[in-house]
């Protein structure tokens, strides 16, 4: 990665070596938590992103001085953080869950200092069902980054599964982020999976803390005893219904046998139908 990425410093890191979680390491050895720059974590699945993600939320909310936000790439991920975040104890009136935003009169957010959204929101895409972000989103992004500036706050961004959010750093959507340039302290990018398209963000984002990229690989190692067997069916049909005989079959033949079956769909209509048909077919 760092043969790609201009003005980076690597580190890799051996967790197995160490007899440490990921967080623990981070924290202890190699985050500069005041230093002004784009911080790359790259660690395989179940080493302890998660876990780093919030003992890195704590250790700036005990700096009055910060701002943090996690942006995530899902709504249904958002409830996991706000969790996440009250347990390590900082305090529910602290902190803002995206699904409040247009749902409920928002209290003087602008005061609150953990703020958990997702990435399109914060870029401000609207998805493919508006033409422009909502006019509360637009307001609370506003406020908020004029209020860090007004009052000297340092805004922290941790953006996790970066691969997953790539679609929102588009053109028409990156230069959102330009609003924060005068109080953005340090980007944090987390995920298991970097591609090309992923390095490309990386140096959006870093513009943003004057280009320096310190970039932490976890060494990756298999862990057999944690993995679980795949089988894979293929199936010669050119089309699929809920009632699909071969498929029907199958997971009937799987669930008699006490397997437990997911199923996943390339069509949502196709989801929906076998949602809804329970009495026939694989439902």
């Amino acid at each position: 990665m760092r043969s790609i990425l201009k003005n980076s410093r690597e580190e890799q890191i051996s967790l197995q070596e160490e007899k440490q979680t990921l967080e623990n390491y981070l924290l202890l050895h190699k985050l500069r938590l005041g230093d002004k720059n784009t911080v790359v974590i790259n660690a395989g699945v179940g080493q302890g992103k998660t876990h780093a993600i919030i003992d890195i939320v704590k250790q700036y909310y005990e700096r009055e001085e910060f701002v943090i936000f996690i942006a995530s790439p899902f709504v249904s991920l958002v409830e996991q953080y706000y969790n996440d975040v009250l347990e390590k104890g900082i305090p529910e009136n602290d902190v803002l869950r995206y699904e409040v935003l247009g749902n409920e009169e928002l209290p003087a957010f602008w005061h609150k200092r953990v703020h958990i959204v997702t990435a399109n929101c914060l870029l401000g895409n609207p998805g493919e069902d508006a033409f422009i972000n909502s006019q509360v989103k637009r307001y609370y992004l506003n406020r908020l980054s004029k209020y860090c500036e007004t009052k000297d706050k340092k805004v922290v961004f941790i953006y996790d599964e970066i691969h997953d959010t790539i679609h929102n750093f588009k053109e028409q959507y990156i230069f959102n982020l330009w609003k924060w340039r005068k109080v953005i302290h340090k980007n944090f990018i987390i995920s298991a999976t970097y591609n090309e398209a992923s390095k490309v963000v990386i140096e959006y984002l870093a513009e943003l803390t004057n280009n320096k990229i310190q970039i932490i690989e976890s060494e990756r190692k298999r862990f057999l005893e944690k993995q679980s067997e795949l089988f894979l069916h293929y199936n010669s049909e050119q089309f699929y219904n809920f009632d699909d005989k071969k498929i029907t079959e199958l997971v009937g033949d799987l669930i008699s046998v006490g397997k437990e079956v997911d199923i996943l769909s390339y069509s949502k209509k196709l989801a929906e139908n076998i949602i809804k048909n329970k009495t026939e077919g694989i439902g």
